[in-house]
């Protein structure tokens, strides 16, 4: 008769919880840059939000940067939708990825603390860069 019983000790913290709880920070900014409301009028202070709103979105969703290429006309819903379909599936992987290397659910939340934050400089620096070389 043979039993399934195992004592080894189980490395990683729970996998789905890691990638769904990893969600929580492309979530809140992608709410915070359609929380502006894409208005229509051409005040400065509301255009000066949008354009913000915009860069929050990009790093929320890296991946809608392929619609900046001329030939692609899409709307911003196609953007929006598209761009959290493709990036938040890489933010799943990523939470996933960390529940496996780590033990304690503190030192979950300060690596992915330490990713969000590494990432979003990251993103504004490489904003920063390109608006330097396009003068």
């Amino acid at each position: 008769m043979e039993t399934n019983l195992t004592f080894a000790v189980q490395v990683g913290l729970n996998r789905r919880v890691g990638g769904l709880l990893s969600l929580s920070y492309p979530l809140a900014l992608t709410a915070l840059s359609l929380s502006v409301g894409f208005r229509g009028s051409a005040e400065s202070s509301e255009i000066a939000t949008s354009v913000l709103s915009a860069v929050v979105f990009i790093v929320a969703a890296p991946t809608s940067w392929v619609f900046a290429i001329d030939f692609i006309e899409a709307s911003r819903m196609t953007v929006i939708s598209v761009g959290v379909l493709t990036s938040f599936p890489l933010w799943f992987l990523a939470g996933f990825r960390l529940a496996v290397v780590t033990n304690i659910w503190s030192q979950w939340v300060w690596r992915y603390a330490s990713i969000c934050g590494l990432w979003t400089t990251t993103v504004f620096f490489l904003l920063f860069g390109l608006a330097k070389l396009s003068g």
